[in-house]
């Protein structure tokens, strides 16, 4: 097995990174947009390398191997086994949120989310001309728990829960019983469980995913959920996630939609990485989860010496940390981007109960990570003298 070195870091400068390129300038830290800054498996490149000396890149199928890849992924990481005839290959997560609440609802049908919530969820539901509900999330000391009773009274006037399973930017891991109590009302109020679980392969040390389709096939007949691998080896602009769903109604619906609207093309080299990404990524995601784990450890052990008014909610899915900033009393992008030089994600981006807070990307190499603590303690030091 490959010991992969992620603590030398990469510039991503002159590769068209959004990260690194669409920042106000060099000085800050870009630890934002949820990519990582480390090189994916060996496997993926070397596949890709492959791939490309083929001259031709014509028109293709998706191979049943890709599939195969996939189930066997989700059997051995998750203990669910997908019928690989019932999945959907589509090209983003974001946009299959559309196609499937175009496909499933009628306009002006409402969606609840529970938030603070992943800022394209709103946007996404909205530009296909339906209505968003709120359900915000009960905060005590950064640890969040979903309110069932204002969750009950939502999806009573609702089409759709639109679940981030697990949860951008609260860092929660859903247990079982939350998500079976989710089902109940879903079902007890007929309305459909959009899942999106693109970050259910990046859980940290005791913690478990559950998959919502996993609750049994009662649930499934009511749900849809949406996967990809872009999150989990790093692949964000390959363009692949999958959609599946156990009711063949929904299915139908979501293929004649698409295919409607000629989406259903993958990029080639999309489906040689993913492919490979599933067959042969294990160890390396073994590898980053360690690494990961370890820099949340160093921040949270650091900051509790050297920033102790900021809390950190506990990491327990993704990589992306959630800070509760309100006890300083300054402006996010002032204290983060103007004193600590620091690039991150303003909680108000995510919605209400988001305000005061701000979210950081530790997928980046250990130096960079002990830079963003050096600043932000410098800055810090500032407004306590």
């Amino acid at each position: 097995m490959k010991k992969y070195d992620f603590d030398q870091p990469i510039d991503r400068h002159a590769s068209c990174c959004i990260k690194t390129d669409f920042v106000p300038c060099r000085e800050v830290l870009p630890m934002w947009v949820a990519d990582m800054d480390f090189p994916v498996a060996d496997e993926i490149v070397e596949a890709l390398i492959l791939r490309s000396r083929h001259p031709i890149f014509g028109y293709s199928y998706l191979p049943d191997g890709l599939f195969q890849a996939f189930v066997a992924w989700h059997e051995r990481r998750h203990g669910i086994a997908y019928d690989p005839a019932r999945i959907i290959p589509y090209y983003s997560v974001v946009s299959a949120i559309r196609l499937v609440l175009s496909a499933l609802t009628e306009p002006d049908a409402a969606v609840t989310i529970m938030t603070p919530v992943y800022m394209q969820f709103r946007p996404s539901i909205e530009a296909v001309g339906r209505t968003v509900i709120e359900n915000p999330l009960i905060e005590n000391k950064g640890i969040y728990e979903i309110d069932f009773a204002d969750l009950d009274r939502c999806l009573a006037r609702s089409a759709v829960l639109l679940l981030c399973s697990p949860h951008n930017p609260v860092c929660r891991v859903w247990t079982r019983e939350e998500l079976g109590r989710i089902a109940v009302m879903c079902e007890r109020h007929g309305v459909i469980l959009l899942a999106d679980e693109i970050h259910s392969d990046l859980i940290m040390p005791g913690y478990q995913n559950i998959p919502f389709m996993s609750l049994g096939n009662k649930v499934s007949s009511f749900s849809v959920t949406l996967l990809s691998a872009t999150k989990t080896f790093n692949l964000a602009q390959t363009g692949m996630a999958f959609i599946i769903t156990g009711n063949r109604e929904y299915e139908i619906k979501i293929r004649r939609l698409m295919d409607s609207l000629h989406l259903g093309a993958q990029n080639v080299f999309a489906a040689v990485a993913v492919q490979a990404a599933y067959e042969h990524g294990a160890d390396w995601l073994d590898q980053v989860l360690a690494y990961v784990h370890q820099n949340e450890r160093l921040v949270r052990e650091r900051m509790a010496k050297t920033t102790p008014k900021i809390v950190l909610s506990p990491l327990e899915g993704t990589y992306l940390l959630w800070l509760d900033c309100r006890a300083l009393g300054v402006a996010m992008t002032t204290f983060f981007e103007k004193e600590a030089k620091i690039y991150g994600d303003d909680g108000g981006l995510f919605g209400p109960g988001g305000e005061g807070h701000y979210r950081l990307n530790i997928a980046a190499s250990r130096p960079v990570v002990i830079e963003m603590l050096d600043r932000l303690e410098k800055a810090y030091q500032i407004h306590q003298s």
